[in-house]
């Protein structure tokens, strides 16, 4: 009979701990749940509102001006970046580093001018699926790897759909007359200057405050 109890009890208990740890875990996920509701709404509002400035760049080159969409939305850092370093005067007068065809590659923004340079920092990719190069005239960021964009962007003269997944893709080409400015440069060719156009561009950048100061820092030191 007592040996009756105390199986009992310790089948009581056994329940007690499974209940209660099964309540811990549901508290658990729930919270998880919320929070990453709470993230994806905050981030969906961000990129809305990246969407909203309505950037785009104009690329006067010496055999004309290339205009673009400019993608916030998309890759904001990246776009950041490029925008930054345009509005610092960092691409003027720079020649065009690479020019590939049929491969559709014409890259620029590197300060050496062999396709070694940069700015002196690293800005991690950022790659969405329903943005890729299976269209020609993509403005993406060159790289040597995952995450280490920095200056160099190159553009695509012909669909790419090889590349979707390894470059990050901040703009794209307005026109056909932009596709054949593009596809017109050679190596001597440069870039005279980038204007930036859009909605409140210094409001756009002051998102991104704490990584622009630190750009400076290294642009400062590479001059």
């Amino acid at each position: 009979m007592l040996v009756g109890i105390l199986l009992l009890l310790i089948l009581n208990i056994g329940n007690a701990k499974t209940v209660k740890s099964q309540k811990k875990s549901k508290s658990k996920s729930e919270t998880k749940q919320k929070v990453d509701k709470k993230q994806d709404k905050a981030n969906e509002k961000f990129l809305k509102e990246m969407e909203d400035f309505r950037m785009e760049a104009v690329i006067r080159t010496t055999k004309g001006d290339i205009n673009v969409f400019l993608y916030p939305e998309a890759a904001p850092k990246n776009v950041a970046n490029f925008v930054f370093l345009a509005k610092n005067g960092f691409y003027d007068g720079l020649s065009f580093s690479k020019i590939t065809f049929p491969e559709a590659i014409v890259q620029g923004g590197d300060p050496v001018g062999d396709g070694t340079g940069g700015t002196g920092y690293l800005v991690n990719d950022e790659i969405v699926k329903w943005l890729n190069f299976n269209t020609e005239g993509m403005l993406a960021m060159a790289n040597k790897g995952p995450n280490t964009n920095s200056s160099q962007f190159f553009f695509t003269a012909i669909p790419a759909p090889r590349f979707n997944g390894k470059y990050t893709i901040i703009g794209g080409t307005k026109t056909k007359d932009d596709l054949n400015i593009i596809k017109s440069l050679k190596i001597e060719d440069k870039i005279i200057t980038i204007d930036i156009k859009g909605y409140k561009i210094n409001d756009f950048l002051n998102y991104f405050s704490k990584e622009t100061k630190e750009w400076s820092s290294f642009l400062r030191s590479y001059r």
